[in-house]
């Protein structure tokens, strides 16, 4: 490299914050794709899981349409909730645990609905005990989970806070 120490020292931090730059921008479209895929994914299976109760009303239990029909929408809470959780990272350039532990606590209690609900045509059967297990163990991961929210709310941040976080 041509020049004193101090032009080659300039030339580096320019390099670095070029290179920098463009990495984030590289990030950022990688973020604004897979919003988009989750915002065309949401809205389509938002549309099927609406289709879907409204043509099935009349034609059987109206039990088992009502959990398919919620077991839809709570996958479309999912969805919506990384598509927030998404567009917080790419607004502030910071990733918190908080709304993924959400995700992870609504998608057990959607487990949790499903299972309850076919727990009693299992009655009586080997399959029983096992639905039994997945119950107590997605009841514990809700616990467990929950245990951890309320700790990272009520500790002293030790990550970064998201403005779009309630405080």
């Amino acid at each position: 490299m041509k020049g004193t120490p101090e032009e080659r020292q300039v030339q580096d931090e320019f390099l670095r914050e070029k290179t920098e730059s463009f990495f984030g921008y590289v990030e950022d479209l990688f973020y604004i794709s897979v919003a988009v895929a989750l915002t065309l994914a949401g809205a389509g299976l938002f549309g099927y899981v609406v289709y879907d109760f409204v043509s099935k009303i009349g034609d059987s239990e109206f039990s088992v349409t009502i959990l398919d029909f919620l077991d839809g929408l709570l996958l479309v809470f999912i969805i919506t909730e990384l598509i927030h959780t998404i567009r917080a990272v790419i607004d502030e350039k910071v990733l918190v645990a908080e709304p993924f532990l959400i995700v992870g606590i609504v998608a057990a209690i959607r487990r949790l609905v499903v299972i309850s609900a076919e727990a009693k045509d299992l009655l009586g059967t080997p399959d029983f005990a096992d639905a039994m297990l997945e119950i107590g163990i997605l009841t514990g991961t809700i616990v467990f989970i929950a245990v951890a929210l309320f700790l990272l709310r009520s500790n002293v941040r030790s990550e970064p806070s998201s403005a779009h976080e309630p405080d």
